[in-house]
């Protein structure tokens, strides 16, 4: 082989002369890395990262930061999407004592107003006399309720249009047990 053709074969094998992605299939020393420096490895195991085991890319030559990738609150939360867990809620009918309720999901992002609460009571429950204008907590049926936070998680509720509610023989039983 010609001194030229050595030296064109030294300057094309130099690795550290290398630029772009070519850069990474060497280590410092000029040692090829293999299929690590040609692809981005990762190891499908069928479990998932945790502080004992992490499954991140096997990448050769690749520097390390600590510096978080998204800031904010992300990472910090245990599992998923956070969000508020919804309230399961039963209203009956006024005077209607073979109802047997009906569920509402409440959820904070669909309720927002007392309003809206009353509108979706008046949709499940239709009450014979108009719409729901009045929702009362069982087993009391004192006082009427007229802020978001006062339902609670499996609580039953008496719907009135805005009538007082019925005597007790006239309820459903399931709005007492």
């Amino acid at each position: 082989m010609s001194k030229k053709a050595q030296d064109v074969t030294s300057r094309l094998t130099d690795s550290s002369k290398y630029t772009g992605s070519h850069k990474n299939r060497f280590d410092g020393s000029g040692k090829g890395l293999g299929k690590a420096g040609r692809e981005n490895l990762v190891d499908y195991t069928g479990s998932t990262s945790s502080q004992s085991r992490d499954f991140g890319v096997n990448k050769g030559n690749a520097e390390k930061s600590d510096k978080p990738v998204v800031s904010g609150g992300l990472g910090k939360e245990k599992f998923g999407v956070q969000t508020d867990k919804p309230i399961n809620v039963y209203f009956f009918r006024n005077g209607d004592k073979h109802h047997t309720g009906e569920k509402v999901v409440m959820k904070k992002e669909k309720f927002r107003t007392f309003d809206q609460i009353l509108q979706a009571a008046t949709n499940s429950v239709r009450l014979t006399t108009g719409p729901v204008k009045k929702i009362y907590k069982a087993p009391e049926l004192k006082k009427a309720l007229k802020n978001l936070t006062d339902f609670e998680n499996n609580g039953k509720y008496l719907c009135c249009s805005g009538e007082l509610p019925a005597s007790k023989d006239k309820l459903p039983p399931a709005l007492f047990q």
